[in-house]
């Protein structure tokens, strides 16, 4: 079975990304190194990006949002105020940005740095994989060191930092997604436009307004509207069978909690059933449990069922006294999921019985009565960049799919909006890329070191949107997927990490030490033993920031 520690989906734990820096005095430092410094200072100071990607980002503060999950019963007597809405001429606009990207330019290095080639040779020695490796200085554009750097490899989770930097770039840094309640006749229309961290407490946000603004007495039924995404979930690459794992996730303009369901098991008196709680819950959620509590094992796996909901099935046993059991599945429709939540919401309003959810389109003449807005997209990235969540990368790639064409977003669009962002960035290393979906989760996806390095240089042009979402990177001993990597380093180090069936990468931004210079690296190995791929990767990292 492949792989796929790397591709994840929930929270980490929070934690101390790195010391803040000493600054020498009267240097002058990049606009890059700004971004390291304050990175380190508010991580110091407690600030940096919460364990859970629905909290505020250290650098572009959001209002707080309560941790994940929320029960509807929790939330009913929260009063929470709306967001505003938001409204732009897209496909013009992406397509500006677009032709405004100035090719990254890159040449070598008169001479490679001794003591580095020699720490780099030494650290991927007893790599048995296919390797491929760029180091450059990215003010200054000289290619330090690369090994075969423009061979193509299965890039795995490192995807997800072209698909995020290209949305920054072309959607804006400070992009919100939005979810809106709309009224047609005796109907209410929940339409979503792709948030890729919508939850239970942002429904009930829209709730609370709805039932200020409109007499839910007159309203029928609930129509969920998911059609600015076309009618696929599962990307390509992304398998249909095994037990519902999180980390497949099915996309959709319209989704709960990264589309999954989170099981949590308690165990009973002995020998009686198990106790069994859904979050999100509700009508689109059947539950089969066949439990008991006593010494034993759980089974917990979700499949498709009828009309579009999610069968939950939980057999097996759980030890008395044992603390309860979490477990993240898969949802089959998440649209449905969405729409019976907030039909669960409004009838708390109205005292009544939730209304009855199908699937519609809202039409030109809907009324708009409230609208929930996302946090930045700076901030909801840092789900794919730090924890490495396949649903928020789908998600975003799908809506920059919808903004570009104003159709219905689809793989095979967004798939070509990151090869029109390749070709301005790259022109020469363009068409040696091959992208398959936004999150990497494939066999056939292809990346480059040097391409991936130059992606990683827009970071480099000061108050660019790319330089912002350096915020949302993992840091090197800090919250996410480098947590337990290069712990010294703590802000000096930015980085992506990719593992899945035999592929491990790492790339990002490390601050040399000496003199302060970024520099962008990529080490990609497809192949081989996984954990001394990650270590040899961690020595090229350590021999980075002895420069």
């Amino acid at each position: 079975m492949p792989r796929r520690d790397d591709f994840l989906v929930g929270a980490g734990v929070r934690g101390i990304a790195g010391d803040p820096l000493r600054v020498p005095v009267l240097r002058r430092y990049s606009p890059l190194f700004a971004v390291f410094l304050l990175s380190g200072l508010l991580t110091r100071a407690g600030f940096a990006g919460a364990a859970r990607p629905d909290e505020a980002d250290p650098v572009q503060p959001e209002p707080t949002a309560a941790p994940i999950p929320h029960s509807v019963a929790t939330l009913l007597a929260t009063d929470i105020p709306a967001d505003a809405p938001q409204s732009r001429s897209w496909p013009a606009l992406i397509n500006a940005r677009l032709q405004a990207l100035v090719p990254i330019q890159r040449h070598t290095a008169a001479a490679t740095e001794r003591s580095l080639r020699l720490r780099v040779e030494a650290a991927l020695s007893g790599v048995d994989g296919r390797v491929a490796v760029e180091i450059r200085d990215l003010e200054r554009g000289e290619v330090l060191l690369a090994r075969d750097a423009d061979r193509a490899l299965n890039p795995a989770s490192n995807q997800k930092l072209i698909t995020a930097i290209a949305a920054v770039e072309l959607l804006g840094a400070d992009y919100r997604f939005e979810t809106k309640v709309l009224r047609e006749g005796d109907a209410l229309i929940l339409r979503g436009e792709g948030d890729p961290d919508l939850h239970v407490r942002d429904l009930h946000r829209l709730a609370a307004r709805v039932a200020s603004e409109i007499e839910l007495g007159g309203i029928r039924r609930l129509i969920i509207d998911d059609s600015v995404f076309d009618g696929r979930t599962l990307g390509p690459g992304f398998r249909s069978d095994g037990p519902g794992e999180s980390y497949i996730a099915p996309s959709g303009a319209l989704a709960l909690d990264y589309g999954t369901v989170e099981i949590t098991t308690s165990p009973g008196a002995y020998l009686r059933p198990a106790q069994i709680h859904l979050e999100p819950s509700g009508a689109a959620i059947e539950l089969i449990a066949d439990t008991r509590t006593e010494a034993g094992s759980l089974e917990v796996t979700t499949r498709p069922g009828a009309d579009g909901r999610t069968i939950v099935e939980v057999v097996g046993a759980i030890p008395g006294g044992h603390a309860p059991i979490s477990v993240r599945r898969r949802v089959a429709d998440p649209g449905l999921v969405a729409g019976h939540n907030f039909a669960e919401l409004l009838a708390a309003h109205s005292g009544g019985e939730p209304l009855p959810v199908a699937r519609g389109r809202a039409s030109a003449d809907a009324a708009l009565i409230a609208t929930h807005q996302s946090a930045t997209l700076i901030t909801v990235s840092s789900s794919a960049l730090r924890y490495s969540n396949n649903f928020t990368a789908e998600q975003i790639l799908r809506t920059l799919a919808w903004r570009a064409t104003g159709e219905p977003g689809t793989w095979a669009a967004g798939v070509e909006l990151l090869d029109r962002f390749a070709a301005r960035v790259s022109p020469t290393r363009a068409d040696a890329q091959r992208f398959v979906n936004g999150s990497g989760l494939s066999h056939d996806g292809r990346l480059s070191p040097s391409f991936l390095v130059d992606v990683l240089s827009l970071a480099q042009r000061p108050g660019s949107p790319a330089n912002a979402l350096l915020a949302s990177f993992a840091k090197a001993g800090g919250e996410g997927t480098l947590h337990g990597r290069t712990p010294h380093a703590g802000a000096r180090v930015l980085a992506k990490t990719g593992t899945y069936a035999g592929a491990s990468s790492l790339s990002g931004i490390v601050r040399a030490s000496s003199d302060g210079r970024n520099l962008g690296f990529s080490v990609l190995v497809n192949g081989g033993e996984l954990d001394r791929s990650r270590a040899a990767q961690d020595q090229v990292v350590a021999a980075l920031l002895r420069l």
